[in-house]
């Protein structure tokens, strides 16, 4: 792949789409809202309780469409953005968020108890963090802490670690 294309992952309320629309600005990059495409193509189910469960597969194969129909740099956002194919991303960020704050940025959306005690937990956890290395390797996850930070600071954070500042 000889162009850049950024996935950028996190649970809920860490800050994706925020901080998406900055780096994609930032780089002169298309954004690929991977939550929009799932909803586009109507790619997925819902559980007994009103959860969407996403198609993968579908989801992968949608997502190497758009990458392809498109030039230049991309940034894809979305909670399962880290799940995309390994060869049609360049880097993988995942963003964080201290568990208490999260927890507090959840309530505000109106999550329900079960939905925000599973993000938190998964946070904790760091399940993204440990899927996206486990599939993309080490050296290309970004994890960045961004409970404090502005989306332009976060944005620099990103930018000097590319550059190897960071």
């Amino acid at each position: 792949m000889a162009r850049m294309v950024i996935a950028v992952s996190g649970t809920p309320g860490t800050g994706k789409s925020i901080f998406a629309r900055a780096l994609a600005k930032k780089l002169g990059a298309k954004v690929i809202d991977l939550n929009a495409l799932i909803e586009k193509k109507k790619i997925y189910r819902l559980d007994v309780d009103g959860t969407k469960i996403v198609n993968l597969p579908k989801m992968r194969e949608e997502f190497v469409r758009a990458v392809r129909a498109s030039r230049g740099p991309a940034v894809v956002e979305g909670l399962l953005a880290h799940l995309l194919p390994k060869r049609y991303l360049t880097h993988v960020v995942v963003l964080r968020t201290r568990p208490r704050i999260l927890e507090r940025r959840l309530r505000a959306r109106k999550y329900s108890k079960t939905k925000t005690r599973e993000n938190v937990e998964a946070e904790a956890l760091d399940i993204i963090l440990w899927e996206a290395v486990q599939i993309h390797g080490i050296n290309r996850v970004y994890e960045i802490d961004a409970t404090r930070l502005k989306p332009g600071a976060t944005v620099k954070l990103f930018l000097d670690a590319l550059a190897y500042k960071k």
